[in-house]
């Protein structure tokens, strides 16, 4: 009877960090608001107070790729380089329902998929956009192409596809 109650006990301790680790895959990366001008235009302001370059980023938390954009941004050298050159400013888009007024008014272009960003330079001039589906693959890029990836845009000023 010792042994069955053990057993039972162990598969709700495994059970319970099971719920855990898929709460913490399952987390939020957008948050689910409305991105207004003037939160666009704060952004701006950080960037270039602290002489870094802004990435406004576009997607959804349903959104696999932006999923995989968001770990690999979050890891490693990756993480310290953002944290270093990039401020970044997350954007929902809903079911393509919510802030597309905002994608537009950057001149960004959702109809190749998201994740997209656009990018400006620390004096706020606009680098680019990823307007040709550069980021939409994002689960097939490892950290290290998002990393190339954000060092061209950093050092070239240049819109690429990552890992090329």
């Amino acid at each position: 009877m010792k042994k069955i109650i053990l057993l039972f006990m162990l598969l709700l301790e495994v059970q319970a960090a099971t719920a855990g680790l898929q709460k913490d895959q399952h987390a939020k990366v957008y948050n689910e608001i409305t991105v207004t001008p003037s939160m666009v235009e704060d952004a701006h302001k950080k960037a270039q107070a602290e002489n870094k370059f802004l990435m406004i980023e576009f997607g959804a938390n349903w959104c696999s790729d932006c999923m995989a954009l968001a770990r690999n941004m979050e890891q490693g050298q990756t993480r310290n380089y953002i944290r270093d050159h990039f401020i970044v400013l997350k954007v929902d888009v809903g079911q393509f329902n919510r802030n597309l007024d905002i994608a537009k008014s950057l001149g960004v272009d959702l109809n190749k998929g998201i994740p997209t960003a656009v990018f400006f330079a620390p004096d706020g001039k606009r680098v680019g956009a990823t307007n040709k589906g550069e980021l939409e693959p994002s689960a097939k890029y490892g950290t290290q192409q998002i990393y190339g990836f954000l060092k061209e845009i950093a050092e070239r000023q240049t819109i690429t596809t990552p890992g090329k």
